[in-house]
């Protein structure tokens, strides 16, 4: 069980959800740069020497199907497999698989911190996704998981994806070209890792913390907006 792996090492888990689009729009360019961010992601929180939080990591993606690529698992412990690109967008099935193992609580314990959600997409949902959003972004779990979103060229629906957020920014970062994705995969990883060493982990940083995480090599980005 979660609870025995909890007590054995002495650390609480704080659980890291991608959601990530794979539908055919994103072949080439973007879903190469996409899988190298995954892998600096899982880098960096590998180095991040947390003593008390135990990082775990799962992938869902959704691209001619909804399946789930990474379990959850510590990040010391993942193997992450480079993702395709191809077919439709069945963002519904994807937010179905990770609530399954949000609401699950052997896999996600409530001894552990509150998750953070990463969604990525550059299109519009085409399965029957309106009833699993809704249930998600207002889920007694899920609602309550820290929720970021990048939005990938023109084409992603940026209404949808404004309704699942509710970070510390309220803001869905806008990747407009594809090297940008890493720059806010890295700010996702910095916040979530300055939040997993902070007194209460269960608390999002506040404007002036995420400031200070900041790196120059991030696309500009106005926080008094």
């Amino acid at each position: 069980m979660e609870l025995d792996k909890y007590i054995s090492n002495g650390k609480r888990p704080l659980p890291v959800f991608l959601l990530l689009d794979t539908s055919g729009s994103m072949f080439g360019e973007k879903i190469e740069v996409l899988n190298m961010a995954v892998d600096q992601m899982i880098n960096d929180f590998r180095n991040a020497n947390l003593t008390n939080v135990d990082l775990k990591i799962c992938v869902v993606t959704f691209g001619g199907s909804a399946n789930v690529a990474l379990d959850l698992t510590s990040v010391g412990d993942a193997e992450f497999r480079h993702l395709s690109a191809n077919g439709m967008t069945p963002l519904g099935g994807a937010l179905h698989l990770a609530s399954q193992i949000i609401n699950d609580k052997e896999r996600v314990s409530s001894k552990g911190y509150r998750p953070t959600i990463l969604l990525v997409s550059d299109g519009m949902p085409n399965d029957n996704w309106e009833s699993e959003f809704d249930s998600f972004v207002n889920g007694k779990r899920t609602g309550k998981c820290e929720r970021w979103a990048i939005a990938i060229g023109s084409d992603a629906d940026r209404n949808m994806l404004t309704r699942f957020i509710n970070n510390p920014i309220n803001r869905v970062f806008e990747a407009n070209m594809a090297n940008e994705i890493s720059s806010y995969f890295n700010f996702v990883t910095m916040s979530t890792s300055t939040r997993a060493a902070s007194i209460n982990p269960n608390e999002s940083l506040k404007i002036e913390e995420l400031k200070e995480v900041m790196e120059d090599e991030m696309p500009e980005f106005n926080f008094d907006l």
